[in-house]
């Protein structure tokens, strides 16, 4: 126990021993949307936009591959910060657009 719980002048150790029993959950009040619009985010003390929300996705959308990239590509893109994965994606997707196909290849 350090110096700043024992200034609180409580039993830690009885309250770190306690096994909560399901009837306790009875007592806790119901959590409701209003509540979680209420509700302030914060990260370190900072407040911050709450995290977007996201339902469950109905179809994939993208599919896991495994490619083999310059170690110069993959640095600089991941130096870009989070979201470096869906950049590549969008340049190619701009690339494939700026390249229609002449011929038909053959899909695997």
């Amino acid at each position: 126990m350090n110096a700043k719980s024992k200034s609180i002048k409580s039993n830690l150790k009885k309250i770190d021993r306690h096994i909560i029993q399901p009837k306790e959950y009875d007592e806790l009040p119901e959590l409701t949307d209003e509540m979680f619009e209420r509700s302030v985010y914060k990260v370190a003390g900072i407040e911050k936009p709450s995290p977007r929300k996201h339902g469950k996705q109905k179809t994939a959308t993208k599919v896991p591959v495994s490619v083999r990239l310059p170690r110069e590509v993959v640095s600089y893109f991941r130096e870009e910060g989070a979201g470096w994965q869906t950049k590549i994606g969008s340049i190619l997707r701009s690339w494939i657009k700026s390249h229609p196909r002449t011929h038909s290849h053959d899909q695997r």
